[in-house]
Formats: C-alpha cells, structure tokens, sequence
C-alpha cells in the first residue's frame, strides 16, 4: 500500500507540474500602442534608405530584347525579295492549299435584290393576283384613334384586344367593408415623423455659455497627455472594491419566460 501511494503522489506530481514553455515562444504584446522597438527614421538625405541584395538588383534590371533571339517587327512592309524565292516553283502540294474553301454543292446563296436576273421570275399568276377583302383590310395600318377608343391606349392589349369595362363595373357600389379595407392604414397615435433638416433654436440655447467642464470634456486630447507606460489591463483598486446597485442586479438577472427548468431524470 505504501508502494502504490508514493507511485501515485509521484504520478499527481508530475502532472501537477507547469507545462515548460517551447524556446521559440513569442509572448504577445500587451496592447496594439505597445512599442517593442523604435520605428525607423529617415537617412542622411531626409529620405528611407533601401539597401538590396545582389539578386534582387538582378531582377529589377529590365529584358533586353535580343537576350533570347527576340526579332522586331519588319520596319516596313516593302522588303527584297532572293532570287530563289523569285524562281521557284510551288509544288502540288502547295498549290491545292492556295486554292480557296469551294461551298458546299447544296448550297444557295442570297438572292438578288434585282428582278431582272433570269434566276428571279414572277409568274403570270402573281402578277395577275387580286387580293381579298381579308388581304385588303389586314394590310392596312391602324388608326390610332381606333386604338384610343376611349382616351386609354392602355385598354388595348399587345395582341390588339379591347378590354373595356363593363356598365355594370361601372355602376357598383362597393359595400361597407370593402370601404372599411380600402382606407389607409393610420399611423400610431405616439408617432413622431422624421424631423426637418432645418428647424427654429430656441432663444435659450442660442445664448446658452458652456461651463467649464464641458470645455474641458470637448478639448481634443494632445499627444502630450498620453502615457508610455499606460497599461490598459490593469484593473484601479475602485472598480475591484465596487459593489452593483439593486437596480443593475435587477437588469443581470435573465427574462423570466426565457428560464427553462432543467429536466430531473
């Protein structure tokens, strides 16, 4: 017994112990305004100095544009021509592929616009054609007065139908609760619309002098003021010994409808 409570006080020792820190641990700043070093400051000139390496003024340097066998464009497009290019003589080959792409044999092309081309005749039976009194009256344009029969164009559809209202659309009456729904909906008797963007100041604030604690609050804070050594983690002694009020103890407590009892197994 005495064997196996030294092996355990043993084993709670070793894992009571803290866990050793890596030797590669940053600790974080304390704050973001924390200042771990200098900022860096101008040079001699008044400007930032930026010393690179060998490799990077290597790569800063632009391409030369015969530095891998790169050829500009020709200075003009009228050059000279060799005599072997001159005398020679294209081969099978080379002419079937200078030769043009032949349509297809089913295709037709566009029409002429001319009608004196043989491929373009009218028959004697067009020509000779009268049309109906259906043709007649679907060839002519529409009056726009026909369509603005009853000062609406509206009451015409895209499709060209009517839709007139009807008399007795015309002489309803609707009842005492379709009225009822068609007023307006009225605003809460507590509403209060936006304010004006231009409104009249009282007398009393337009001769108001603010005191001196009210200067002092809108004074903006000069770098002066602040602190190196401010450490916004340190709680004052004030708010450790500060007790809360009935009141805020009232607002911590949670809504009572939204407290659920917990299941009893």
């Amino acid at each position: 017994m005495a064997t196996k409570s030294a092996t355990s006080e043993g084993r709670i020792g070793s894992l009571a112990n803290p866990k050793s820190v890596p030797l590669t641990f940053q600790e974080d700043r304390r704050s973001v305004y924390w200042v771990d070093r200098l900022p860096p400051t101008a040079g001699p000139h008044g400007t930032t100095e930026i010393i690179a390496s060998a490799r990077v003024q290597e790569l800063a340097k632009h391409r030369t544009p015969n530095q891998h066998g790169w050829r500009g464009d020709r200075p003009t497009p009228i050059w000279g021509v060799s005599e072997g290019a001159q005398r020679a003589d294209a081969g099978p080959r080379l002419v079937s592929l200078s030769q043009h792409k032949e349509p297809h044999p089913r295709y037709l092309f566009d029409r002429t616009a001319y009608m004196t081309m043989p491929l373009i005749q009218v028959n004697e039976g067009a020509k000779n054609a009268t049309s109906t009194e259906r043709l007649g009256m679907l060839c002519r344009p529409k009056d726009r007065r026909d369509r603005d029969k009853f000062g609406v164009i509206s009451l015409e559809t895209s499709w060209g139908q009517y839709n007139p209202v009807s008399p007795a659309a015309k002489s309803a009456q609707c009842t005492s609760h379709v009225e009822s729904l068609a007023e307006p909906k009225k605003y809460h008797p507590r509403f209060a619309g936006e304010k004006p963007v231009q409104w009249s100041v009282d007398e009393s604030a337009l001769k108001a002098i603010a005191n001196l604690r009210l200067q002092q609050l809108s004074r903006p804070r000069s770098r002066t003021m602040i602190k190196d050594d401010y450490d916004p983690y340190k709680v004052p002694m004030a708010a450790r010994r500060a007790h809360a009020t009935p009141r805020i103890e009232e607002l911590c407590l949670p809504i009572p409808r939204k407290v659920r009892p917990k299941k009893v197994v």
